[in-house]
């Protein structure tokens, strides 16, 4: 993905969309968990949180003539508020979002593909957040 103005052209990769998930689902003080897909939790070495590099390698991103689209998965903690929870990390990537493409409008497509607490039952429930 690009983005060019009177001072330049500038690379954003996948990365930075990583960057922003770890940092919406932190958020959540441990009631989410990033997740691929397929509903398996990521980890990071010893049990810890997944780098923002693994994050983005499970994130959809794209960039079109309608915006920004970002799609990716999350496991909730059995009890937690799904729906407070989602509008935290959405909240905070919307924000960001918006801060790096201003006159873009965007969409973000969050998966709740599980819910854990001794296992990880499945879910199949899609949030989204489109604005502009």
């Amino acid at each position: 993905m690009e983005r060019s103005n009177e001072k330049g052209t500038i690379k954003i990769n996948k990365l930075i969309f990583g960057r922003l998930a770890y940092d919406a689902v932190g958020l959540t003080e441990g009631r989410a968990f990033s997740a691929s897909e397929k509903g398996k939790q990521l980890t990071g070495i010893g049990g810890t949180r997944p780098a923002p590099g693994e994050i983005a390698d499970h994130m959809i991103v794209r960039d079109s003539e309608d915006g920004v689209y970002v799609e990716f998965c999350i496991i909730m903690s059995f009890g937690a508020s799904i729906q407070q929870n989602t509008q935290t990390i959405l909240d905070h990537m919307e924000t960001e979002l918006k801060l790096m493409f201003p006159a873009q409008p965007g969409r973000i497509l969050l998966k709740v593909v599980g819910v854990k607490s001794k296992q990880i039952a499945p879910r199949d429930i899609e949030v989204e957040r489109i604005w502009n």
